[in-house]
Protein backbone atom coordinates (compact mmCIF):
# COMPACT_ATOMS: atom_id res chain seq x y z
CA UNK A 1 0.00 0.00 0.00
CA UNK A 2 1.37 3.38 -0.94
CA UNK A 3 2.17 6.41 1.37
CA UNK A 4 2.05 10.02 1.17
CA UNK A 5 5.24 11.32 -0.13
CA UNK A 6 7.60 13.65 1.98
CA UNK A 7 7.22 16.16 -0.52
CA UNK A 8 3.49 16.66 -0.26
CA UNK A 9 3.99 16.58 3.44
CA UNK A 10 6.51 19.86 3.06
CA UNK A 11 4.13 21.00 0.99
CA UNK A 12 0.91 21.12 3.28
CA UNK A 13 3.59 22.74 6.38
CA UNK A 14 4.89 25.23 3.85
CA UNK A 15 0.99 26.11 3.22
CA UNK A 16 0.47 26.60 7.00
CA UNK A 17 3.12 28.62 7.66
CA UNK A 18 3.08 32.93 7.41
CA UNK A 19 5.29 35.12 4.75
CA UNK A 20 7.62 35.71 8.31
CA UNK A 21 7.55 31.95 9.45
CA UNK A 22 8.75 30.82 5.94
CA UNK A 23 11.57 34.00 6.02
CA UNK A 24 13.10 31.91 9.33
CA UNK A 25 13.17 29.29 7.14
CA UNK A 26 15.24 30.93 4.87
CA UNK A 27 17.51 31.59 8.59
CA UNK A 28 17.70 27.59 9.18
CA UNK A 29 19.00 27.44 5.43
CA UNK A 30 21.18 30.08 6.01
CA UNK A 31 22.82 28.45 8.86
CA UNK A 32 22.71 24.72 7.32
CA UNK A 33 24.98 26.54 4.54
CA UNK A 34 27.50 28.15 6.91
CA UNK A 35 27.73 25.44 9.02
CA UNK A 36 28.50 23.22 5.68
CA UNK A 37 31.15 25.07 5.04
CA UNK A 38 32.84 25.18 8.38
CA UNK A 39 32.33 20.94 8.01
CA UNK A 40 34.82 21.78 5.15
CA UNK A 41 37.53 24.29 6.68
CA UNK A 42 37.55 21.90 9.73
CA UNK A 43 37.98 18.39 7.89
CA UNK A 44 40.61 20.50 5.43
CA UNK A 45 42.60 22.26 7.96
CA UNK A 46 42.78 18.42 9.80
CA UNK A 47 44.59 17.22 6.57
CA UNK A 48 46.62 19.61 6.42
CA UNK A 49 47.88 19.12 10.08
CA UNK A 50 48.28 15.68 9.52
CA UNK A 51 50.55 16.43 6.39
CA UNK A 52 52.28 19.24 9.19
CA UNK A 53 53.25 16.62 11.53
CA UNK A 54 54.87 14.27 9.43
CA UNK A 55 56.37 17.06 6.71
CA UNK A 56 56.56 20.51 8.98
CA UNK A 57 58.12 22.27 6.03
CA UNK A 58 54.78 21.71 3.83
CA UNK A 59 52.96 24.06 6.88
CA UNK A 60 55.83 26.97 5.78
CA UNK A 61 53.66 26.75 2.53
CA UNK A 62 50.30 27.04 3.93
CA UNK A 63 51.24 29.39 6.54
CA UNK A 64 53.27 31.90 3.87
CA UNK A 65 49.65 32.39 2.35
CA UNK A 66 48.26 34.05 5.28
CA UNK A 67 50.63 36.35 5.37
CA UNK A 68 52.84 34.76 8.69
CA UNK A 69 56.82 34.90 8.29
CA UNK A 70 58.27 32.62 6.48
CA UNK A 71 61.50 31.77 8.44
CA UNK A 72 59.81 29.89 11.46
CA UNK A 73 61.51 26.39 13.36
CA UNK A 74 59.60 23.19 12.53
CA UNK A 75 57.98 23.28 15.96
CA UNK A 76 56.97 27.31 15.40
CA UNK A 77 55.06 26.39 12.45
CA UNK A 78 53.06 22.99 14.12
CA UNK A 79 52.81 25.29 17.02
CA UNK A 80 50.66 27.81 14.67
CA UNK A 81 49.03 25.34 12.44
CA UNK A 82 47.64 23.59 15.63
CA UNK A 83 46.72 26.65 16.83
CA UNK A 84 44.40 27.64 13.74
CA UNK A 85 42.84 23.92 13.80
CA UNK A 86 41.83 24.88 16.96
CA UNK A 87 40.22 28.08 16.63
CA UNK A 88 38.63 26.60 13.36
CA UNK A 89 37.06 23.93 15.11
CA UNK A 90 36.05 26.02 17.73
CA UNK A 91 34.14 28.99 15.13
CA UNK A 92 32.16 25.47 13.87
CA UNK A 93 31.22 25.05 17.24
CA UNK A 94 30.05 28.21 18.57
CA UNK A 95 28.60 28.33 14.97
CA UNK A 96 26.69 25.14 15.09
CA UNK A 97 25.40 25.78 19.06
CA UNK A 98 24.19 28.92 17.93
CA UNK A 99 22.06 27.21 14.48
CA UNK A 100 20.39 24.54 17.09
CA UNK A 101 19.59 27.31 19.08
CA UNK A 102 18.33 29.45 16.57
CA UNK A 103 16.37 26.41 14.95
CA UNK A 104 14.89 25.16 18.29
CA UNK A 105 13.04 28.49 19.03
CA UNK A 106 12.23 29.31 16.06
CA UNK A 107 10.46 26.01 15.06
CA UNK A 108 9.18 26.18 18.77
CA UNK A 109 7.56 29.86 18.18
CA UNK A 110 5.80 28.66 14.89
CA UNK A 111 4.60 25.82 17.11
CA UNK A 112 3.25 28.34 19.85
CA UNK A 113 1.33 31.11 17.17
CA UNK A 114 0.15 28.13 14.86
CA UNK A 115 -1.43 26.43 17.99
CA UNK A 116 -2.89 29.67 19.16
CA UNK A 117 -4.04 30.30 15.67
CA UNK A 118 -5.59 27.02 15.49
CA UNK A 119 -7.42 27.62 18.20
CA UNK A 120 -9.19 31.09 17.26
CA UNK A 121 -10.06 29.41 14.28
CA UNK A 122 -11.84 26.53 15.99
CA UNK A 123 -13.41 29.84 18.09
CA UNK A 124 -14.62 30.80 14.94
CA UNK A 125 -16.46 27.14 14.15
CA UNK A 126 -19.82 26.71 12.92
CA UNK A 127 -21.72 25.82 16.31
CA UNK A 128 -23.10 23.15 14.68
CA UNK A 129 -20.09 21.27 14.04
CA UNK A 130 -19.36 21.37 18.27
CA UNK A 131 -22.44 19.24 18.59
CA UNK A 132 -21.56 16.67 15.92
CA UNK A 133 -17.83 16.28 16.96
CA UNK A 134 -16.51 14.53 19.96
CA UNK A 135 -14.37 16.94 22.04
CA UNK A 136 -11.44 14.62 21.99
CA UNK A 137 -10.53 15.16 18.62
CA UNK A 138 -9.89 18.84 18.82
CA UNK A 139 -8.12 18.62 22.30
CA UNK A 140 -5.46 16.17 19.95
CA UNK A 141 -5.25 17.89 17.02
CA UNK A 142 -3.96 21.04 19.36
CA UNK A 143 -2.31 18.78 22.09
CA UNK A 144 -1.18 16.70 19.98
CA UNK A 145 -0.92 16.74 16.61
CA UNK A 146 0.26 20.27 16.09
CA UNK A 147 2.89 19.55 18.70
CA UNK A 148 3.88 16.71 16.70
CA UNK A 149 4.00 18.49 13.57
CA UNK A 150 6.30 20.79 14.63
CA UNK A 151 8.49 18.62 17.36
CA UNK A 152 8.77 15.53 15.10
CA UNK A 153 8.04 17.29 11.81
CA UNK A 154 9.44 20.17 11.17
CA UNK A 155 12.43 19.83 13.75
CA UNK A 156 13.02 16.41 11.70
CA UNK A 157 13.07 18.31 8.46
CA UNK A 158 15.36 21.17 9.78
CA UNK A 159 17.68 18.43 11.03
CA UNK A 160 17.43 16.74 7.98
CA UNK A 161 18.11 19.98 5.69
CA UNK A 162 21.40 20.91 8.05
CA UNK A 163 22.92 17.30 8.28
CA UNK A 164 21.82 16.69 4.60
CA UNK A 165 24.08 19.98 3.49
CA UNK A 166 26.84 19.29 5.72
CA UNK A 167 26.58 14.88 4.61
CA UNK A 168 26.95 16.23 0.66
CA UNK A 169 30.00 18.85 1.37
CA UNK A 170 32.00 16.10 3.53
CA UNK A 171 31.64 13.23 0.55
CA UNK A 172 32.43 16.16 -1.75
CA UNK A 173 35.97 16.30 0.28
CA UNK A 174 36.06 12.89 -0.13
CA UNK A 175 35.79 12.98 -3.95
CA UNK A 176 38.73 15.32 -3.82
CA UNK A 177 40.84 12.62 -1.66
CA UNK A 178 39.80 9.67 -3.52
CA UNK A 179 37.51 9.30 -6.05
CA UNK A 180 37.15 5.55 -5.90
CA UNK A 181 36.49 5.92 -1.89
CA UNK A 182 33.93 8.10 -2.74
CA UNK A 183 32.29 6.33 -5.80
CA UNK A 184 31.83 3.20 -3.08
CA UNK A 185 30.28 5.44 -0.38
CA UNK A 186 27.78 6.37 -3.27
CA UNK A 187 26.71 3.23 -4.22
CA UNK A 188 26.56 1.70 -0.80
CA UNK A 189 24.46 5.05 0.55
CA UNK A 190 22.20 4.78 -3.11
CA UNK A 191 21.13 0.56 -1.68
CA UNK A 192 20.56 2.10 1.78
CA UNK A 193 18.37 4.82 0.80
CA UNK A 194 16.68 2.75 -1.53
CA UNK A 195 16.34 0.14 1.12
CA UNK A 196 15.06 2.84 3.68
CA UNK A 197 12.74 4.62 1.41
CA UNK A 198 10.92 1.46 0.36
CA UNK A 199 11.00 -0.26 3.06
CA UNK A 200 11.59 1.71 6.58
CA UNK A 201 9.94 5.21 5.79
CA UNK A 202 6.67 3.56 4.68
CA UNK A 203 6.05 1.66 8.04
CA UNK A 204 7.11 4.32 10.04
CA UNK A 205 3.86 6.28 8.13
CA UNK A 206 1.76 3.18 9.34
CA UNK A 207 3.78 3.50 13.12
CA UNK A 208 2.13 7.32 12.89
CA UNK A 209 -1.07 6.49 11.97
CA UNK A 210 -1.37 3.43 14.63
CA UNK A 211 0.28 6.13 17.49
CA UNK A 212 -2.13 8.75 16.51
CA UNK A 213 -5.23 6.73 16.60
CA UNK A 214 -4.52 5.10 19.55
CA UNK A 215 -3.24 8.59 21.32
CA UNK A 216 -7.23 9.54 20.43
CA UNK A 217 -9.22 6.68 22.24
CA UNK A 218 -6.71 6.99 25.12
CA UNK A 219 -7.38 10.46 25.45
CA UNK A 220 -10.97 9.88 25.05
CA UNK A 221 -10.92 6.88 27.61
CA UNK A 222 -9.28 9.37 29.77
CA UNK A 223 -11.40 11.86 30.05
CA UNK A 224 -14.59 9.84 30.17
CA UNK A 225 -13.40 7.76 33.12
CA UNK A 226 -12.46 10.96 35.10
CA UNK A 227 -15.60 13.31 33.89
CA UNK A 228 -18.18 9.95 34.55
CA UNK A 229 -15.99 8.71 38.34
CA UNK A 230 -19.28 9.09 40.11
CA UNK A 231 -21.13 6.92 37.73
CA UNK A 232 -18.47 4.43 37.51
CA UNK A 233 -17.58 4.08 41.08
CA UNK A 234 -21.66 3.43 41.65
CA UNK A 235 -22.29 1.12 38.79
CA UNK A 236 -19.03 -0.69 39.36
CA UNK A 237 -18.06 -0.59 35.32
CA UNK A 238 -14.04 0.64 37.10
CA UNK A 239 -12.57 -2.35 35.34
CA UNK A 240 -14.63 -1.90 32.17
CA UNK A 241 -13.38 1.64 31.77
CA UNK A 242 -9.68 0.91 32.99
CA UNK A 243 -9.49 -2.17 30.00
CA UNK A 244 -10.73 0.26 27.36
CA UNK A 245 -8.34 2.29 28.27
CA UNK A 246 -5.59 0.10 29.18
CA UNK A 247 -5.99 -1.27 25.02
CA UNK A 248 -5.23 1.56 23.27
CA UNK A 249 -2.23 2.50 25.93
CA UNK A 250 -0.90 -0.98 25.29
CA UNK A 251 -0.97 -0.64 21.48
CA UNK A 252 0.45 2.87 21.60
CA UNK A 253 3.44 1.16 23.78
CA UNK A 254 3.89 -1.52 21.41
CA UNK A 255 3.92 0.95 18.61
CA UNK A 256 6.40 3.36 19.70
CA UNK A 257 8.71 0.24 21.30
CA UNK A 258 8.59 -0.83 17.82
CA UNK A 259 10.06 2.06 16.21
CA UNK A 260 12.47 3.05 19.03
CA UNK A 261 13.90 -0.32 18.58
CA UNK A 262 13.81 0.31 14.28
CA UNK A 263 15.19 3.69 14.36
CA UNK A 264 18.21 1.90 16.36
CA UNK A 265 19.17 -0.79 13.77
CA UNK A 266 20.66 2.04 10.51
CA UNK A 267 23.45 3.27 13.29
CA UNK A 268 24.54 -0.09 13.66
CA UNK A 269 24.64 -0.80 10.26
CA UNK A 270 25.99 2.52 9.45
CA UNK A 271 28.91 1.59 11.81
CA UNK A 272 29.47 -1.16 10.43
CA UNK A 273 29.46 -0.03 6.87
CA UNK A 274 32.04 2.61 8.39
CA UNK A 275 34.86 0.33 9.46
CA UNK A 276 34.34 -1.85 6.30
CA UNK A 277 35.02 1.71 4.35
CA UNK A 278 38.05 2.14 6.41
CA UNK A 279 39.38 -1.41 6.40
CA UNK A 280 39.01 -1.42 2.95
CA UNK A 281 40.78 2.33 1.90
CA UNK A 282 43.86 1.04 4.25
CA UNK A 283 44.06 -2.19 2.06
CA UNK A 284 43.85 -0.13 -1.66
CA UNK A 285 46.50 2.36 -0.47
CA UNK A 286 48.54 -0.39 0.82
CA UNK A 287 48.08 -2.39 -2.23
CA UNK A 288 49.20 1.00 -4.67
CA UNK A 289 52.43 0.76 -2.65
CA UNK A 290 51.60 4.33 -0.82
CA UNK A 291 53.62 5.10 2.15
CA UNK A 292 52.34 5.36 5.93
CA UNK A 293 53.30 9.08 5.53
CA UNK A 294 51.42 9.18 2.38
CA UNK A 295 48.72 7.69 4.13
CA UNK A 296 48.37 10.01 6.87
CA UNK A 297 46.61 12.92 5.14
CA UNK A 298 43.83 11.14 2.95
CA UNK A 299 43.69 8.70 6.32
CA UNK A 300 43.06 11.57 8.56
CA UNK A 301 40.55 13.51 6.79
CA UNK A 302 38.85 10.26 5.95
CA UNK A 303 38.63 9.44 9.53
CA UNK A 304 37.22 12.62 10.37
CA UNK A 305 34.67 12.94 7.28
CA UNK A 306 33.65 9.24 8.48
CA UNK A 307 33.34 10.29 12.38
CA UNK A 308 31.39 13.06 11.26
CA UNK A 309 29.44 11.54 8.63
CA UNK A 310 28.56 8.11 10.75
CA UNK A 311 26.23 10.06 13.14
CA UNK A 312 25.29 12.70 10.87
CA UNK A 313 23.93 9.73 8.03
CA UNK A 314 22.34 8.19 11.28
CA UNK A 315 20.10 11.33 12.42
CA UNK A 316 19.19 11.59 8.97
CA UNK A 317 17.58 8.80 8.75
CA UNK A 318 16.25 8.77 12.19
CA UNK A 319 14.57 12.26 11.20
CA UNK A 320 13.45 10.91 8.14
CA UNK A 321 11.97 7.88 10.07
CA UNK A 322 10.26 10.37 12.58
CA UNK A 323 9.30 13.07 9.74
CA UNK A 324 7.49 9.99 7.77
CA UNK A 325 6.02 8.63 11.38
CA UNK A 326 4.51 12.81 11.41
CA UNK A 327 2.45 12.89 8.33
CA UNK A 328 -0.13 11.46 9.53
CA UNK A 329 -0.40 14.67 12.25
CA UNK A 330 0.89 16.86 9.80
CA UNK A 331 -2.21 15.67 7.33
CA UNK A 332 -5.28 15.83 10.17
CA UNK A 333 -3.51 19.32 10.93
CA UNK A 334 -4.00 20.44 7.55
CA UNK A 335 -7.83 19.09 7.04
CA UNK A 336 -8.30 20.30 10.57
CA UNK A 337 -7.17 24.09 9.51
CA UNK A 338 -9.01 24.00 6.19
CA UNK A 339 -12.01 23.06 7.36
CA UNK A 340 -13.01 24.09 10.41
CA UNK A 341 -13.06 28.13 10.18
CA UNK A 342 -15.97 29.31 8.03
CA UNK A 343 -15.40 33.58 8.86
CA UNK A 344 -19.45 33.81 7.82
CA UNK A 345 -20.31 31.93 11.06
CA UNK A 346 -19.83 35.38 13.53
CA UNK A 347 -19.78 38.80 11.78
CA UNK A 348 -18.92 42.22 13.36
CA UNK A 349 -21.90 44.95 13.28
CA UNK A 350 -20.16 47.48 15.43
CA UNK A 351 -23.19 49.66 15.23
CA UNK A 352 -25.31 47.02 16.61
CA UNK A 353 -27.95 48.76 18.78
CA UNK A 354 -31.07 46.81 20.20
CA UNK A 355 -33.86 49.46 20.33
CA UNK A 356 -37.36 47.49 18.89
CA UNK A 357 -37.54 43.63 18.75
CA UNK A 358 -36.02 40.89 17.84
CA UNK A 359 -37.41 39.27 14.64
CA UNK A 360 -37.74 35.53 13.24
CA UNK A 361 -39.32 35.05 10.35
CA UNK A 362 -40.04 32.17 8.05
CA UNK A 363 -36.96 30.41 9.82
CA UNK A 364 -36.02 26.70 9.24
CA UNK A 365 -33.51 24.93 10.89
CA UNK A 366 -31.80 21.25 10.89
CA UNK A 367 -29.07 19.66 12.42
CA UNK A 368 -25.80 18.56 10.61
CA UNK A 369 -26.50 14.57 9.61
CA UNK A 370 -30.38 14.67 9.79
CA UNK A 371 -33.12 15.22 7.63
CA UNK A 372 -35.78 16.12 9.56
CA UNK A 373 -36.10 19.64 10.47
CA UNK A 374 -35.47 20.72 14.28
CA UNK A 375 -37.08 23.83 13.39
CA UNK A 376 -40.15 24.66 10.59
CA UNK A 377 -41.76 28.52 9.66
CA UNK A 378 -40.91 29.95 12.94
CA UNK A 379 -42.22 33.10 12.62
CA UNK A 380 -42.03 35.06 16.30
CA UNK A 381 -41.34 39.16 16.89
CA UNK A 382 -40.01 39.50 20.64
CA UNK A 383 -40.24 43.52 21.42
CA UNK A 384 -37.68 45.11 23.39
CA UNK A 385 -38.05 45.14 27.34
CA UNK A 386 -41.01 42.01 26.50
CA UNK A 387 -40.93 39.13 28.66
CA UNK A 388 -41.60 35.72 26.89
CA UNK A 389 -42.07 32.43 28.29
CA UNK A 390 -40.81 28.83 25.77
CA UNK A 391 -43.08 25.93 26.91
CA UNK A 392 -43.31 22.56 25.36
CA UNK A 393 -42.29 18.68 25.55
CA UNK A 394 -39.00 17.55 25.51
CA UNK A 395 -37.84 17.39 21.50
CA UNK A 396 -40.26 20.15 20.89
CA UNK A 397 -37.61 22.82 19.57
CA UNK A 398 -37.36 24.40 22.78
CA UNK A 399 -33.18 24.82 23.01
CA UNK A 400 -32.67 25.01 19.46
CA UNK A 401 -34.65 28.08 19.14
CA UNK A 402 -32.88 29.82 21.63
CA UNK A 403 -29.65 28.86 20.09
CA UNK A 404 -31.32 30.00 16.93
CA UNK A 405 -32.01 33.87 18.77
CA UNK A 406 -28.11 33.36 20.30
CA UNK A 407 -26.73 33.43 16.87
CA UNK A 408 -25.29 29.93 17.51
CA UNK A 409 -27.41 27.88 14.89
CA UNK A 410 -28.01 29.74 11.53
CA UNK A 411 -30.96 28.90 9.85
CA UNK A 412 -31.19 27.58 6.14
CA UNK A 413 -34.35 29.56 5.28
CA UNK A 414 -35.37 32.50 7.23
CA UNK A 415 -34.14 34.70 8.66
CA UNK A 416 -33.01 35.98 12.44
CA UNK A 417 -32.74 39.96 12.80
CA UNK A 418 -32.40 42.53 15.43
CA UNK A 419 -34.62 45.76 14.79
CA UNK A 420 -35.16 44.31 11.40
CA UNK A 421 -31.29 45.30 10.06
CA UNK A 422 -28.70 43.56 12.37
CA UNK A 423 -27.59 40.05 12.08
CA UNK A 424 -27.47 37.78 15.30
CA UNK A 425 -24.90 35.94 14.99
CA UNK A 426 -22.65 38.79 15.26
CA UNK A 427 -20.21 39.69 17.93
CA UNK A 428 -21.98 42.55 19.16
CA UNK A 429 -25.63 40.86 19.91
CA UNK A 430 -23.65 38.32 22.01
CA UNK A 431 -22.24 40.75 23.96
CA UNK A 432 -25.59 41.74 24.81
CA UNK A 433 -26.62 38.64 25.85
CA UNK A 434 -26.77 37.21 29.27
CA UNK A 435 -27.73 33.23 28.88
CA UNK A 436 -27.90 30.93 31.89
CA UNK A 437 -27.83 26.72 30.47
CA UNK A 438 -29.34 24.22 32.06
CA UNK A 439 -26.10 22.02 32.11
CA UNK A 440 -23.52 24.78 33.37
CA UNK A 441 -19.90 24.51 33.42
CA UNK A 442 -17.58 25.61 35.63
CA UNK A 443 -13.95 25.96 35.87
CA UNK A 444 -11.25 24.77 38.76
CA UNK A 445 -11.40 28.20 40.17
CA UNK A 446 -12.90 30.47 42.36
CA UNK A 447 -16.14 31.58 42.76
CA UNK A 448 -15.20 35.22 41.90
CA UNK A 449 -13.13 33.51 38.65
CA UNK A 450 -16.52 31.78 37.39
CA UNK A 451 -18.77 34.84 37.82
CA UNK A 452 -16.71 37.15 36.01
CA UNK A 453 -15.36 34.20 33.48
CA UNK A 454 -12.61 34.88 31.53
CA UNK A 455 -12.17 38.69 32.67
CA UNK A 456 -8.56 39.40 34.02
CA UNK A 457 -9.77 42.22 36.46
CA UNK A 458 -12.72 41.65 38.46
CA UNK A 459 -14.79 44.73 39.02
CA UNK A 460 -15.83 44.34 42.88
CA UNK A 461 -19.21 46.78 42.00
CA UNK A 462 -20.44 44.28 39.26
CA UNK A 463 -19.15 41.40 41.07
CA UNK A 464 -21.47 42.09 44.41
CA UNK A 465 -24.15 43.35 41.99
CA UNK A 466 -24.47 39.79 40.42
CA UNK A 467 -23.88 37.95 43.70
CA UNK A 468 -26.76 39.47 45.34
CA UNK A 469 -29.15 39.43 42.60
CA UNK A 470 -28.67 35.59 41.87
CA UNK A 471 -29.11 35.21 45.65
CA UNK A 472 -25.58 33.83 46.42
CA UNK A 473 -24.89 36.07 49.66
CA UNK A 474 -25.98 34.26 51.92
CA UNK A 475 -24.23 30.98 50.53
CA UNK A 476 -20.48 32.98 50.15
CA UNK A 477 -20.95 34.26 53.78
CA UNK A 478 -21.08 31.40 55.01
CA UNK A 479 -17.29 30.06 53.55
CA UNK A 480 -14.08 30.89 54.97
CA UNK A 481 -12.52 31.96 52.30
CA UNK A 482 -15.76 33.53 50.57
CA UNK A 483 -15.65 34.53 46.76
CA UNK A 484 -11.99 33.12 46.67
CA UNK A 485 -13.21 29.24 47.41
CA UNK A 486 -12.98 27.06 44.83
CA UNK A 487 -15.69 24.89 43.29
CA UNK A 488 -13.23 22.50 41.83
CA UNK A 489 -13.57 20.56 38.27
CA UNK A 490 -16.79 21.56 36.72
CA UNK A 491 -18.31 23.51 39.98
CA UNK A 492 -18.39 19.26 41.90
CA UNK A 493 -17.21 20.75 44.94
CA UNK A 494 -20.93 22.80 45.13
CA UNK A 495 -24.71 21.39 44.96
CA UNK A 496 -26.81 21.72 41.77
CA UNK A 497 -28.56 25.11 42.91
CA UNK A 498 -25.26 26.70 43.99
CA UNK A 499 -24.06 25.75 40.52
CA UNK A 500 -26.99 27.32 38.84
CA UNK A 501 -27.03 30.05 40.93
CA UNK A 502 -23.76 30.80 40.10
CA UNK A 503 -24.18 30.56 36.36
CA UNK A 504 -27.15 33.32 36.48
CA UNK A 505 -24.68 35.31 38.77
CA UNK A 506 -22.19 35.36 35.51
CA UNK A 507 -25.34 36.21 33.40
CA UNK A 508 -25.95 39.04 35.32
CA UNK A 509 -22.47 40.14 35.94
CA UNK A 510 -22.02 41.68 32.12
CA UNK A 511 -25.22 43.79 33.19
CA UNK A 512 -26.93 42.43 29.71
CA UNK A 513 -29.88 44.20 27.38
CA UNK A 514 -31.40 40.62 27.25
CA UNK A 515 -31.69 37.42 29.50
CA UNK A 516 -31.80 33.94 28.64
CA UNK A 517 -32.86 31.50 30.57
CA UNK A 518 -32.52 28.26 29.19
CA UNK A 519 -34.29 25.38 31.86
CA UNK A 520 -31.95 27.57 34.62
CA UNK A 521 -34.11 27.43 37.52
CA UNK A 522 -34.52 23.61 37.00
CA UNK A 523 -32.37 22.63 39.97
CA UNK A 524 -33.46 25.43 42.43
CA UNK A 525 -35.83 24.58 45.21
CA UNK A 526 -38.96 25.78 45.35
CA UNK A 527 -38.41 28.79 47.52
CA UNK A 528 -34.83 30.33 46.15
CA UNK A 529 -36.63 30.12 42.69
CA UNK A 530 -39.51 32.11 44.18
CA UNK A 531 -36.96 34.73 45.75
CA UNK A 532 -34.99 34.78 42.46
CA UNK A 533 -38.24 34.72 39.78
CA UNK A 534 -38.61 38.23 42.39
CA UNK A 535 -35.38 39.04 41.43
CA UNK A 536 -35.49 38.88 38.07
CA UNK A 537 -39.05 40.42 38.10
CA UNK A 538 -37.12 43.63 39.73
CA UNK A 539 -34.00 43.74 37.21
CA UNK A 540 -36.16 42.67 34.20
CA UNK A 541 -36.87 47.03 33.65
CA UNK A 542 -35.10 48.15 30.70
CA UNK A 543 -33.99 44.54 29.55
CA UNK A 544 -35.57 41.99 27.30
CA UNK A 545 -36.14 38.73 28.55
CA UNK A 546 -36.44 34.99 27.35
CA UNK A 547 -37.11 31.83 29.11
CA UNK A 548 -37.63 27.91 28.95
CA UNK A 549 -39.00 26.55 31.43
CA UNK A 550 -41.04 23.46 32.55
CA UNK A 551 -42.63 24.30 35.72
CA UNK A 552 -45.55 26.65 34.57
CA UNK A 553 -45.28 28.82 37.98
CA UNK A 554 -41.86 30.15 36.47
CA UNK A 555 -43.44 31.99 34.00
CA UNK A 556 -45.88 33.45 35.86
CA UNK A 557 -44.98 37.09 34.78
CA UNK A 558 -44.26 36.68 31.04
CA UNK A 559 -46.21 38.73 28.97
CA UNK A 560 -46.34 36.02 26.13
CA UNK A 561 -45.97 32.49 26.49
CA UNK A 562 -44.63 30.57 23.17
CA UNK A 563 -45.99 26.87 23.34
CA UNK A 564 -43.81 24.64 20.79
CA UNK A 565 -44.47 21.52 19.18
CA UNK A 566 -42.17 18.95 16.51
CA UNK A 567 -40.69 22.21 15.94
CA UNK A 568 -43.46 24.75 15.01
CA UNK A 569 -45.30 27.38 17.13
CA UNK A 570 -48.31 25.79 18.29
CA UNK A 571 -49.64 28.92 19.65
CA UNK A 572 -49.25 32.00 21.65
CA UNK A 573 -50.67 32.48 24.66
CA UNK A 574 -50.76 33.86 28.10
CA UNK A 575 -50.01 32.52 31.44
CA UNK A 576 -53.65 32.92 32.76
CA UNK A 577 -54.94 30.68 29.30
CA UNK A 578 -52.04 28.33 29.76
CA UNK A 579 -52.44 27.51 33.26
CA UNK A 580 -56.11 26.50 32.24
CA UNK A 581 -54.75 24.34 29.24
CA UNK A 582 -52.70 22.47 31.87
CA UNK A 583 -56.04 21.97 33.93
CA UNK A 584 -57.99 21.15 31.83
CA UNK A 585 -55.64 18.53 30.23
CA UNK A 586 -54.65 17.05 33.58
CA UNK A 587 -58.77 16.29 34.23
Amino acid sequence: MSTPSILSAIQKLRSLLTRGEKFKWLGIVGFAMCTSFLEILTASVIVVFAQVLNQPELGQKYLSMIGLSSDLSPSRIVSYISIIVGVVYLVKNVVSGIEVFYQNFAIQKMNYQFKNTLLRRYAETDYRCYLTRNSSLGLQVVGGDAELMFSSGMISLATILSEGVVFLCLIGLVITMNPSLALAIFGIGAVLGFGITKGLLPQFYRFGQKLQEAGLYSSQNLIQFFHGFKEIVLLGKRDAFINAYQYHSLKKSRVQAMQTAINSLPRMVIEVLFVGLFVTTISLLCLKHESPLQMIGILSGYLYAGFRLMPGLNRIINQLNLLKSSIPSIERVYMEYNTIEDKENYVQVPELVFEEALSLKEVNFCYLNTKKDALTNISLKINAGECIGIVGETGSGKSTLVDVILGLLRPYKGTVLVDEKFAVNSYQWHQKIGYVPQSVYLMDDTIEANIAFGEQTINEIKLNSAIDAAQLRKFIDQLSHGVKTIVGERGIRLSGGERQRIAIARALYRNPDVLIFDEATSALDNQTEARLMKTINNIRKNRTVIMIAHRLTTLKNCDRIVELEMGSIKKITDYANLEKGALVASV
